[in-house]
């Protein structure tokens, strides 16, 4: 018989699923069972709906930084609560290789698949409610859609040339797992499919980290942003460009313009906080630590390097990190991004939408274009215009320099960008920690057994 818990780590879902289906007769209007919101939803059940997927929407970010961080040398995780968040996570002793239900991946994996079976409950209740116009209905599938193509695209970084299931609408009976171009274009589809939902539509919601994307047409400009960064990994140029020119970039020097962008919210429990946030200084075996190339790497007088690195007192040491000969190798500097543990982060910005316009506009041989994005940001952290060479490779190179700074930390951009770009070697990875380097995460074993089974 087939186990419904390995498949697409979907095991929570799965239960509130089944638990909702015994419990339906009860009906509890502060706590809507998942047959009722199927059935002629409320606009306050489906409030509580785009609440819980703005929910699901965060959970991925701390793993994935942590993780992906940790793959392309921006970070260590010095985490002693368990040796594998050293020894694994770099890669000591496994040559490049992960094993299947690699450790602490289910968090970059299950996690953004329990946000894709929320938007999808969400797009089944706004097509099943009387309550809204045709407006309000595509208001909320647009919504959901945009959502769920997101978070779609953090397992298939994960997995890369494994590939991923798309179609998982039905936990029981799930599409089938497709390549990585073949996911990626799916993705892309279901961005175009929820911009033309919101065109035209309304929201007859509110969210809680959109401030300045909560009406349709502030949230398209959203949807084009992400439909950029898919078309970056999928070497669209010419579509990339196009996205951007429907986003919200702006091609403004400044700090301020390069932080535009949606946030995701975090509060004081019962709520959760910033998973990225560690007091300074803090006496601690639990801590996230800048990789010490960014600090030797960087141009003098960047002003990111100031902003974004807390050179801490006292250094942390973590036993799983050494050096060839066996010297611990010491923790200088942390996290200085967050004002408190409950500071909101944005998910995407102005500056990645400069600096993916930058790429494309290099690979198009529209070179001035490139140089001009690339000195936007170059001005805006004071390291003055660029004067290297203009040839494609070396603007490449000097565009994912500048990505490494500017996106450090947001959900591990370095190690994908190295990936993308056939960069990721030693190189461009530091290795001084004797690891080795992955170029994606083994497939699950849930989805190899399910897989043999059907």
């Amino acid at each position: 018989m087939k186990n419904t818990f390995y498949k697409l780590g979907f095991a929570l879902s799965l239960i509130f699923i089944i638990s909702s289906c015994e419990v339906d007769e009860v009906e509890d209007p502060n706590n809507p069972s998942l047959g009722s919101v199927l059935n002629d939803a409320s606009k306050a059940e489906l409030q509580t709906l785009v609440s819980g997927l703005e929910a699901r929407h965060r959970a991925f970010y701390g793993s994935a930084t942590q993780m992906f961080g940790s793959f392309g040398r921006e970070l260590w995780a010095y985490f002693q609560s368990d040796a594998r968040f050293v020894a694994d996570w770099l890669g000591i002793g496994l040559d490049g290789v992960t094993y299947p239900d690699f450790f602490a991946s289910g968090g970059t994996y299950i996690t953004p698949y329990l946000a894709v079976k929320q938007a999808n409950t969400l797009i089944d209740a706004a097509n099943s409610s009387t309550a809204l116009t045709e407006q309000e209905r595509n208001g909320y599938i647009g919504f959901a859609r945009t959502i769920k193509a997101y978070q779609l695209l953090i397992p298939l970084m994960q997995q890369f040339q494994n590939g991923i299931r798309v179609d998982v609408n039905d936990p029981l009976n799930p599409g089938p797992i497709l390549s990585y171009d073949a996911a990626l274009q799916a993705i892309r589809d279901l961005l175009d499919q929820a911009q033309n939902e919101l065109n035209g539509s309304s929201f007859a919601f509110s969210l809680a980290g959109f401030d300045e994307f909560d009406t349709p047409e502030s949230f398209t400009q959203l949807n084009r942003a992400i439909a950029a960064r898919a078309s970056l990994y999928a070497e669209d140029w010419a579509g990339t460009l196009t996205h951007l020119s429907d986003s919200f970039l702006n091609l403004e020097a400044g700090a301020e313009q390069m932080n535009v962008g949606p946030t995701i919210v975090y509060g004081e429990a019962p709520d959760v906080n910033n998973p990225l946030f560690y007091p300074p200084d803090a006496a601690t075996n639990t801590i996230v630590i800048v990789h010490p190339a960014l600090i030797e790497d960087a141009i003098p007088g960047d002003l990111r390097v100031e902003n974004k690195f807390f050179k801490r007192k006292e250094a942390v040491f973590n036993p799983g990190v050494t050096d060839a000969d066996g010297n611990d190798i010491p923790g200088e500097y942390q996290d200085n991004r967050w004002a408190s543990n409950i500071a909101p982060i944005r998910f995407i910005r102005n500056e990645e939408l400069i600096l993916i316009y930058a790429e494309a506009s290099a690979k198009l041989d529209n070179t001035n274009d490139a140089v001009d994005a690339i000195n936007l940001v170059r001005n805006t952290w004071e390291i003055g215009n660029y004067t290297g060479s203009t040839l494609e490779t070396d603007l490449i190179d000097e565009i994912l320099f500048q990505r490494r700074y500017s996106l450090w930390a947001e959900a591990g951009h370095r190690w994908i960008d190295l990936r993308r770009t056939d960069r990721l070697n030693d190189t461009y990875i530091d290795l001084r920690d004797r690891g080795s380097i992955f170029n994606q995460v083994s497939r699950r074993t849930s989805e190899t057994n399910w897989d043999a089974s059907n």
